[in-house]
């Protein structure tokens, strides 16, 4: 588990090796839930193509 930082503005920084291997770059969207617990869940949404 990696601990990191929240700033001012709410931004949270998800460290190097997650993005990496969730292949998450600049400008992506990303969903974010909380459960009851006050667990958070960010999650990379699956890209659906419409044919």
């Amino acid at each position: 588990m990696t601990i990191t930082k929240m700033d001012a503005n709410g931004r949270v920084l998800l460290p190097l090796d997650i993005r990496r291997k969730l292949a998450l770059y600049e400008g992506e969207r990303l969903a974010i839930d909380q459960l009851g617990d006050g667990t958070i869940i960010i999650k990379k949404p699956e890209i659906k193509l419409g044919i």
